[in-house]
């Protein structure tokens, strides 16, 4: 036994077998951790992937998100792995993701986030309602129409004999935002004016009615600054109250239920999305 112990010492005290075990030591750690980093690469990874392609300013659920086996070396570190993460947020103005593609941090956005959600951006008062307006180049003046100056809205109708009215529906209404087609701020940054496709401005709920019915009717309205006189042509003048009568009467066999609607946020009016949002006030 002492000869075994004996021999054993000089075994390892022996420089070339020392340097041939840790040799070979480090040939089975970097044969194993090599094993190792080629597995944890290659092994498949369950990811959510878009279920089909997904538009702009798309809210994200359960039915737009599928999962896919993808090899680990194959996901982008930015990648979102957790469905959580990507649930109920909605792809940015200029985001489309391809059917099959990873979710990226970068491509989403929080709703209240999302360009367009105006009433998110202002201070506003209850009991009144957020009134988002077609508008373009011309309709706003040249584009002199801005966030936070006020304006007078005309209106432009036929009557029933045929003579075209013209007259001063609202006064002074505060514009709260205008945004491009896209949802956009129009000036966001001196040198980086839109063109505008929406203003946004809060009226009371009566006052929005009258303007979801106005709506309704296709009639005109015009922008302009405050106090400012619109030259007519050939249009008869008429006041506030004619052209309010005007638009009940022509709207009379509406459904209430429409009109409702439109103000609940349950239909979309061609000029009109809903928030609770101050200001504005129809010619006395």
């Amino acid at each position: 036994m002492n000869n075994f112990i004996i021999g054993l010492k000089r075994f390892f005290t022996n420089k070339n077998v020392v340097t041939i075990l840790l040799v070979l030591v480090i040939l089975v750690v970097l044969y194993f951790g090599y094993s190792g980093s080629i597995k944890s690469k290659t092994n498949p990874v369950s990811m959510p992937v878009a279920k089909e392609t997904i538009g702009p300013r798309t809210k994200i659920t359960n039915e737009l998100i599928t999962y896919k086996q993808i090899a680990s070396s194959m996901i982008d570190e930015n990648a979102l792995r957790n469905p959580a993460l990507i649930r109920d947020r909605y792809t940015n103005v200029n985001v489309t993701i391809p059917e099959g593609s990873l979710f990226y941090q970068e491509f989403l956005i929080e709703e209240n986030k999302l360009p367009g959600n105006w009433i998110e951006q202002l201070d506003y008062e209850a009991g009144e309602l957020g009134y988002y307006m077609d508008v373009d180049v011309e309709s706003t003046l040249g584009n002199s129409v801005l966030p936070d100056t006020y304006i007078d809205i005309y209106m432009k109708a036929n009557d029933e004999n045929g003579t075209v009215m013209f007259g001063k529906l609202m006064k002074n209404v505060k514009v709260l935002v205008v945004h491009d087609n896209s949802g956009k701020n129009v000036f966001d940054g001196i040198n980086n004016i839109g063109t505008p496709s929406k203003i946004g401005f809060a009226v009371s709920q009566d006052y929005y009615t009258l303007l979801t019915k106005a709506d309704y009717l296709n009639v005109e309205l015009v922008l302009a600054p405050r106090g400012s006189t619109v030259p007519t042509t050939d249009e008869v003048i008429v006041t506030s109250q004619t052209l309010r009568d005007y638009i009940d009467a022509q709207t009379i066999t509406v459904e209430e239920d429409i009109i409702a609607g439109e103000v609940e946020g349950e239909t979309t009016p061609g000029t009109g999305e809903v928030q609770d949002v101050p200001n504005g006030e129809l010619v006395g």
